[in-house]
C-alpha cells in the first residue's frame, strides 16, 4: 500500500512541475506580424512586434489554423515553436502548403 501512495504522489509532481505547453511565433522580421487563427467556429487576428515572441496558446487550444504573409495555411498545435523570418514561417518558401491545380 505504501508503494502505491509513494508512486502517486511522485506522478503528481511531475505534473504538477511540468509547465503547460505553448504555441509560440518568435518574430524575427524588422516589422509586426499579423497572425490570423482559425479555430473552425472563432476567427480573430492576433498581432506579434517586431523582434518579439507572441503565445498563442489561449487563442489555439485544441489546435488551429494559422494564416498570415506567408501565403498559406499552418495547421498549429499546442506545444508548435514557430519562426516567422525574412518574410517566410520557419524558413518555408511560399509555394510550400499551397495547392496548384
Amino acid at each position: 500500500m505504501t508503494v502505491i501512495k509513494v508512486s502517486k504522489l511522485a506522478i503528481a509532481a511531475v505534473l504538477i512541475a511540468t509547465p503547460a505547453a505553448a504555441l509560440t511565433i518568435d518574430n524575427q522580421d524588422a516589422a509586426e506580424l499579423k497572425v490570423g487563427i482559425d479555430e473552425g467556429e472563432t476567427e480573430h487576428v492576433e498581432t506579434i512586434a517586431a523582434g518579439k515572441a507572441g503565445d498563442l496558446s489561449a487563442k489555439c487550444k485544441d489546435g488551429c489554423g494559422l494564416t498570415g504573409p506567408w501565403g498559406f495555411s499552418w495547421m498549429a498545435e499546442t506545444g508548435d515553436k514557430l519562426t516567422f523570418k525574412d518574410g517566410k514561417l520557419n524558413g518555408a518558401s511560399t509555394v510550400v502548403g499551397t495547392i496548384t491545380q
